[in-house]
């Protein structure tokens, strides 16, 4: 696999592992009453699903982005990662 989409690859799965972890934080911290809301909900499994999907989407896009907006300009620079 090249080295660049290895290093896209990576940084994204990060930033979804991050941002899984704010969403479970936010359900288990019941942060203004959302984690309630979402438990007694008739339809739990979906909002699970929307929950951790926009947030392992936007999470792991900001990642991403800011490894591309990070990424050494040397190719030097860059084989060390």
């Amino acid at each position: 696999m090249p080295k660049l989409i290895r290093f896209l690859l990576i940084n994204t799965a990060f930033g979804i592992l991050v941002g899984w972890l704010i969403a479970a934080s936010v359900l288990y911290f019941n942060i203004n009453g959302f984690g309630d809301l979402v438990n007694h909900s008739q339809s739990r499994i979906v909002a699970y699903f929307i929950l951790f999907n926009s947030f392992g989407v936007t999470f792991g896009f900001a990642v991403m982005a800011s490894a591309v907006m990070l990424i050494p300009r040397d190719k030097d620079e860059f084989d060390k990662l």
